[in-house]
C-alpha cells in the first residue's frame, strides 16, 4: 500500500529506458503527476502506457497552485512531481512547493534515479583530491559567472549548461584559470552519448555550433595565483613553521579560497 504524499520520481535524462520498477508504479497509481512540460512528459508516459492526469507545474505555478496540490493529498491521493529529465529539484522547479508541504505536515517521499549531476561525476575522470560542487545553471551575465567560479575554482565543478551558454560559460573558467580541464558531456544515456575533453591547447578550436540541447560541463582547475586575495606571507609562514605544509593548507584554503598546489608552491616561494 502506497501512502498519500508528494513523490518526487526520477525520470530519465535521454533514454526512455532508464527508469526504475518502484518509480513506474508510483506514477502508475498516482492520481496527478505534476511535470515542467506536458508535452515532454506524455512521451515517456506514453512509452509506459500511464494514463495519469498530468498538469504543468514550475516555480511560477507555486500560488496558484499550492493549496490544491495540498488539499489533494490531505485526501488522502498520491501526486507525483517529475522534471523533463532527471531527479526533481536538482535545478528544477520544486523547492517552494517542497517547504509550504513540510510545513503542512505532508509526507514527502523521493524516488531515486537518474541524475545528470551523478553522471558527471562518474565521468569527469578528475584524479585528484578535491571535493565535488554542484553549480547547477551558471548566471547568464558574464561578470557574474566570473564572481560565482571564482568562489568555487579550488573545487572540482559540476555545472549544467545549454547551447546557448556554454561557449560563455568555459570562456569565464579560462579568464581564471590557465591551467584547467573541461569536460563536455552531451547526449547522457543516447546513442550518440559523447565526452569532449578540453584544455588551453584546444578550446579555442572546438566546434561550439554542434552541440545541442542540455550539456554538462565538468571542471577541474588551478585558479590564477594574481586574482587570488592576498594571503599574509608572514601568518602563512609561521603556520607552516609550527605545523608543516599540510596542516597550514588545511588552515588557510578557505579563507583564501586556494587550491592546493598553489599553496605548496607559494609556501616553497615564502620558505626561500
Amino acid at each position: 500500500m502506497l501512502e498519500a504524499g508528494l513523490y518526487l520520481v526520477a525520470t530519465p535524462i535521454g533514454n526512455l529506458d532508464d527508469i526504475t520498477l518502484r518509480a513506474l508504479n508510483i506514477l502508475k497509481n498516482s492520481y496527478l503527476i505534476l511535470c515542467e512540460n506536458t508535452l515532454n512528459s506524455k512521451k515517456l508516459l506514453n512509452k509506459y502506457e500511464i494514463k495519469i492526469k498530468l498538469d504543468k507545474y514550475t516555480d511560477h505555478d507555486f500560488e496558484r497552485k499550492k493549496e490544491k496540490i495540498l488539499n489533494l493529498i490531505q485526501s488522502n491521493n498520491i501526486i507525483s512531481l517529475i522534471s523533463d529529465s532527471g531527479s526533481p529539484l536538482i535545478s528544477d522547479p520544486g523547492n517552494q512547493l517542497i517547504n509550504f508541504l513540510l510545513k503542512n505536515d505532508v509526507k514527502i517521499i523521493s524516488i531515486p534515479g537518474p541524475s545528470a549531476l551523478i553522471a558527471g561525476i562518474q565521468l569527469s575522470g578528475f584524479l585528484n583530491r578535491k571535493n565535488f560542487t554542484f553549480l547547477g545553471f551558471l548566471p547568464k551575465k558574464h561578470d557574474q559567472k566570473i564572481n560565482v567560479l571564482k568562489d568555487q575554482l579550488h573545487n572540482n565543478l559540476i555545472i549544467y549548461t545549454t547551447k546557448d551558454q556554454i561557449r560563455k560559460d568555459i570562456l569565464a573558467v579560462t579568464k581564471l584559470s590557465n591551467n584547467y580541464e573541461i569536460v563536455i558531456l552531451k547526449e547522457l544515456t543516447k546513442i550518440h552519448e559523447n565526452r569532449i575533453m578540453l584544455n588551453s591547447d584546444n578550446f579555442e578550436k572546438f566546434d561550439y555550433d554542434n552541440l545541442k540541447g542540455e550539456l554538462v560541463l565538468c571542471v577541474t582547475a588551478e585558479i590564477n595565483t594574481q586574482l587570488l586575495q592576498d594571503i599574509d606571507k608572514n601568518e602563512a609562514l609561521e603556520l607552516i613553521e609550527a605545523v608543516g605544509i599540510k596542516k597550514a593548507y588545511q588552515v588557510v584554503k578557505t579563507k583564501y579560497k586556494i587550491s592546493r598546489n598553489a599553496f605548496y608552491k607559494l609556501a616553497m616561494e615564502i620558505k626561500k
